[in-house]
């Protein structure tokens, strides 16, 4: 009786391997991301941006939410740091990963606590907490950590 199922249980799953492959379902799952309600397309990233997946998922998040992370302090101390022969001068943890002409600031990809803190503000997002309510609870729980950046309320 259970060989009579079997080839078409075969049969199917045969079906639905060539539908995922034509319809390039293998390159889809490097190049989307699912937020919300919506699929967002994967930004091409920077090889340091891809140092590891954790730092990867940290600099997409922050790319496809600027208007989100530029209400997010970071407390690395960044607001006054120097790197190499520069002052970066962090205002918000959007500066963190993204520079103010737009191309992708490699300070994250080195910053625990940068990612830390993005992906926190991300998952909190992603339960329905408000981006104040985010706000809140990143400056609580990471104000005692390093300066912090000189970042506005959000609206």
């Amino acid at each position: 009786m259970k060989s009579k199922f079997i080839p078409g249980f075969i049969a199917i799953a045969l079906i639905l391997i060539i539908a995922y492959t034509i319809s390039g379902g293998p390159q889809m799952l490097n190049k989307t991301a699912v937020s919300g309600n919506y699929i967002q397309t994967k930004p091409e990233l920077p090889e340091f941006a891809e140092k590891t997946g954790r730092v990867a998922e940290a600099y997409i998040f922050a790319a496809q939410n600027q208007d989100k992370v530029m209400y997010l302090a970071c407390y690395c101390g960044c607001a006054d740091m120097q790197h190499s022969n520069n002052l970066i001068s962090h205002k918000s943890l959007k500066e963190c990963y993204i520079k103010t002409d737009g191309s992708y600031e490699p300070h994250a990809s080195e910053c625990k606590l940068c990612n830390d803190i993005t992906l926190e503000a991300r998952d909190l997002l992603m339960t329905g907490y408000s981006l104040k309510d985010v706000r809140t609870k990143i400056d609580n729980e990471y104000s005692g950590r390093g300066i912090g950046t000189n970042t506005p309320l959000p609206p």
